[in-house]
């Protein structure tokens, strides 16, 4: 049917679905808001295209619920939904901008939050690829405003620690894999088709340079730029989806929101006295 449910999206209302004055109310009690930073690529034919949108908004949904709940009041920006992905346009339907283009973006979308009484930014991704974007924008937004504070969050760091305790494979799991379908079964599971996925895993010298402790994204030292994925997977993920379960994706959504928000509370809010 063309009609059809595809999906239910859960509150709390992002800046998209909120009215000016209730944005204005917010402002009464919060000067904070969580920005999440997704992209539109491949992620195997089990998974849809929209996986980092979807993840990064529940990521930060989850951790604005987590902060009202400690008297930490914060608003959801709109997702940016497009990313730095060149490295997968060798796959269908994957949209790739720059990180030019996705700097300015990134810029001129807290600069004009700011003018609307912001002050307090913080970056979440979806997509690791668009860390080191995210970063030079942050310092931009500071270079710009007499009092802004951007941040970003790599929740990738506090979830690599753990990923031993929580999943089941123990082959290397990456894009697409076992964790990430796992956290899609919880949010999106009409999207989800573990069915169609197979295990597809790196030789230990290719996974390093995407995925390991030396990673830069997991808390490493060494960053790998990537040519392509299409020259390291066929199939467009990494690792084995048909191992995913709902019980994994809470357990991995439960690490990162407590990572992030503890970092948030204790930057923003306990800093007050």
């Amino acid at each position: 049917m063309l009609d059809q449910v595809l999906y239910v999206q859960r509150g709390p209302a992002t800046l998209l679905e909120m009215s000016g004055p209730e944005v204005q109310a917010a402002l009464q009690v919060t000067q904070t808001i969580l920005i999440p930073f997704g992209a539109i690529e491949d992620h195997g034919a089990h998974l849809p295209l929209g996986t980092d949108v979807f993840e990064a908004r529940e990521i930060c949904r989850r951790t604005a619920i987590r902060l009202a709940a400690q008297g930490c009041p914060v608003v959801i920006g709109p997702t940016l939904p497009f990313g730095v992905s060149s490295f997968h346009m060798g796959f269908p339907g994957t949209i790739s901008i720059s990180a030019t283009t996705l700097l300015a973006l990134t810029k001129e979308v807290c600069l004009s939050l700011y003018k609307g009484g912001f002050r307090n930014f913080v970056l979440i991704h979806g997509h690791d690829g668009n860390l080191p974007t995210m970063m030079v924008a942050a310092q931009e937004v500071v270079d710009a405003t007499p009092d802004a504070v951007a941040v970003v969050l790599n929740w990738m760091v506090a979830l690599s620690k753990v990923y031993h305790t929580i999943q089941r494979s123990r082959k290397g799991e990456s894009h697409g894999g076992e964790g990430e379908t796992s956290r899609l079964l919880v949010t999106h599971p009409e999207l989800v088709h573990p069915e169609r996925g197979v295990p597809f895993h790196l030789a230990p010298e290719d996974l390093r340079k995407i995925q390991s402790a030396e990673s830069m994204k997991t808390g490493g030292g060494v960053f790998y730029g990537i040519r392509s994925y299409k020259d390291l997977t066929p199939y467009g993920h990494i690792g084995d989806p048909t191992l995913a379960a709902p019980e994994t994706g809470e357990k991995g959504y439960e690490v990162i929101v407590d990572w992030l928000s503890s970092i948030i509370k204790r930057d923003f809010f306990d800093a007050r006295g």
